[in-house]
């Protein structure tokens, strides 16, 4: 009977939601952009990330209001390129709040030019690979 409680309790533990932790890595007169600490999975030799930029002020598509968004990406770090994999926008500072708006990818690949935010991102999630 104990053993019936027992794997259901440990798979629910397993699964439970991992809360990111964001490290601020850029801020604009726009927006602050944040990386998730943890840089873990791989996709073949390639690294999966997540970035956060939260608006100084609500952004309007057309269509809806958002203070924040959220992208997975791919990094190539051998290619020194990037694509984003999903993307969600929220209503709320700090990708709070159920996603206004979302994108599924994989989008087309993109080089880091030197220089910008996206070399930067690079640069961190490459370091230890």
């Amino acid at each position: 009977m104990h053993k019936r409680l027992v794997l259901p309790l440990l798979l629910a533990l397993s699964c439970s939601q991992v809360v990111a932790e964001w490290v601020k890595i850029s801020a604009s007169e726009k927006s602050v952009f944040y990386m998730d600490s943890s840089i873990s999975k791989k996709v073949g030799s390639n690294v999966v990330i997540w970035l956060l930029r939260d608006h100084t002020r609500p952004q309007y598509d057309g269509t809806v209001l958002s203070l924040s968004s959220k992208d997975q990406i791919e990094i190539d770090c051998h290619g020194r390129r990037i694509r984003r994999i999903y993307s969600s926008a929220h209503p709320q500072h700090m990708g709070k709040g159920e996603p206004v708006h979302s994108e599924h990818g994989p989008m087309s690949w993109n080089d880091a030019s030197p220089n910008t935010l996206v070399s930067r991102v690079l640069d961190i999630a490459c370091a230890n690979r």
